[in-house]
């Protein structure tokens, strides 16, 4: 069973009863970290992310909310600590106005999410991150003479790169020029799904990784799987290919408890901060 969900952090301005309640149904370690944030998106996103996490283990796996225990990998990936669910796989991403979450009851996975955003200076920017993708991923990506799809496609192999190494768990120091990604499926279409893009690692192909694309609300989804140890019936990408559902605030919270008390400081904290950076506007001449 694959799980797919998003939540549009951005259009969340969470009112004080809303952001300490939230506040109270993660673990201390978790609100700690997310009050050293700068700006409220960054702090939204991270909420989010933890919230999606507590949901998705409470319904699917029965553990009563309160009884789950989350641990991060000397990496830094969150996993559950509660004995017995080895086999119970789940990851988020946050980017632009989405937090998204994939979680497998078969195999492991891993996602990733980018906004398509325009850069000030294309060239500029690729000749930056021209390393990290393979000569043939640099066709892919120029193989169209529109600057905004160029983007898109570089979007696109960043988080099919993102989402293996996050599946993987092994964090930045994966070198992701090792891995090449081919398209049988040149462009994304918005609210279309493509699960036939393929992979090598140094040269050798890894058939049992699947990869779903999805292009939503101008972002860019992809979910990786190892699908080696899944049982026939559950192994063909179409099985799985169904789009993200999008949650409202009170579905994230549906089954949600509180761990702790209430603290004061916790909005005190959030409440004066800037929504993101302020975009500096050059006086005219």
């Amino acid at each position: 069973m694959m799980i797919k969900w998003a939540f549009n952090f951005r259009a969340w301005q969470p009112t004080r009863s809303e952001w300490m309640f939230c506040g109270q149904c993660i673990q201390n370690e978790e609100k700690d970290r997310i009050q050293r944030f700068v700006f409220k998106k960054d702090a939204k996103a991270a909420m989010v992310g933890r919230l999606l996490i507590r949901k998705v283990i409470a319904d699917c796996l029965k553990i009563p909310y309160k009884e789950i225990r989350l641990g991060r990998t000397e990496k830094g990936k969150p996993f559950l600590e509660n004995l017995g669910h080895e086999n119970f796989s789940f990851n988020v991403s946050h980017h632009g106005d989405l937090t998204v979450l994939a979680a497998s009851t078969e195999g492991l996975v891993g996602v990733d999410v980018m906004k398509y955003e325009i850069k000030t200076s294309v060239p500029n920017f690729f000749h930056t991150m021209r390393r990290q993708f393979t000569e043939s991923e640099w066709i892919q990506i120029r193989k169209s003479k529109d600057k905004r799809e160029q983007l898109k496609t570089f979007y696109r192999l960043w988080c099919l790169k993102e989402s293996y190494v996050k599946a993987l768990g092994t964090g930045i120091g994966f070198d992701i020029s090792r891995v090449n990604f081919d398209f049988k499926t040149d462009f994304l279409q918005e609210n279309t799904i493509s699960v036939d893009t393929s992979m090598t690692v140094d040269g050798v192909h890894y058939p049992e990784w699947v990869f779903e694309e999805h292009s939503l609300n101008n972002h860019c989804i992809v979910v990786a799987q190892n699908q080696k140890n899944m049982s026939d019936s559950h192994n063909q990408p179409e099985a799985t290919s169904k789009s993200f559902e999008l949650l409202s605030f009170s579905d994230l919270m549906e089954c949600a408890s509180p761990l702790s008390d209430q603290d004061e400081e916790f909005w005190e904290n959030f409440e004066p901060k800037d929504e993101a950076p302020q975009i500096r506007q050059k006086n005219a001449a």
